[in-house]
């Protein structure tokens, strides 16, 4: 499956190697700043961050997009240090999306899935190729929890590359 994929979108396979690295430190400089992140957020009362530091969470809410998304264990009464903690917690859950979409990753409008092998969900073994609107070919592989290429579906708009093999 791999040489089908990298025959359709070669440009995408031999340059992930690169940017990939360059995905998997911004993770973890969003993990090693959540805490201070969440800090600022706290100490001006709104919960996002502007500046280079809103790259390090996700694009596709605000720190408290846990209370936001009601996801379970995020309290939305939180006060003081409950809320900072759901705040680093959501960073964590979500490190350097927005990173991950704008820097590294490609605008979903007017793009096409040309192919896909597996099942998304579960994701067991998912392949898959989109062309995106200026014809670039971008792939993704999902295999359990572990993600390489671009996310084949895209969140507000946007292609993600992940780089979260573990």
């Amino acid at each position: 499956m791999f040489w089908k994929v990298f025959r359709l979108a070669p440009f995408s396979v031999a340059v992930y190697p690169f940017l990939a690295p360059i995905a998997m430190l911004a993770t973890l400089l969003a993990w090693a700043l959540s805490p201070l992140i969440a800090t600022i957020s706290m100490i001006t009362g709104k919960n996002e961050v502007g500046g280079p530091l809103a790259y390090l969470y996700t694009h596709d809410a605000s720190l408290d997009g846990g209370i936001e998304q009601k996801h379970d264990g995020y309290d939305p009464n939180a006060k003081g240090f409950k809320l900072w903690c759901q705040r680093v917690c959501w960073i964590c859950r979500n490190p350097a999306s927005r990173f991950d979409a704008y820097v590294l990753g490609y605008p979903s409008e007017g793009s096409t899935l040309i192919f896909a092998s597996g099942e998304p969900y579960p994701p067991i073994h998912y392949w898959s190729v989109i062309e995106l609107k200026n014809g670039r070919r971008i792939f993704g592989y999902r295999h359990q929890g572990r993600w390489f290429g671009w996310k084949h579906e895209a969140i507000a708009g946007r292609y993600l590359l992940k780089a979260k093999p573990f």
